[in-house]
């Protein structure tokens, strides 16, 4: 059985991030939440795209764009 490719969620609202993972799920995908940028840090060894909030409680969105593409130059992230 082959792993189902890994999708990021990073969004402080959780109504928002329920319903994006819904979704995801019911595609075929593993979703991961977290709130915060420094959490979202920790988890993208391994996703495949990241859906990012740009308002997050502890760091801009746009300047997480910036750290996550620093260490993984390809990495598909979805505003």
């Amino acid at each position: 059985m082959a792993a189902k490719p890994i999708v990021l969620i990073v969004e402080d609202e959780p109504g928002i991030a329920d319903t994006l993972q819904y979704a995801l799920r019911t595609e075929g995908f593993e979703p991961r939440w977290c709130a915060t940028g420094e959490a979202a840090l920790a988890q993208a060894g391994d996703v495949a795209v990241v859906i990012l909030d740009v308002g997050l409680p502890d760091i801009s969105g746009f300047e997480l764009f910036k750290r996550l593409r620093g260490s993984r130059e390809e990495l598909p992230v979805l505003f």
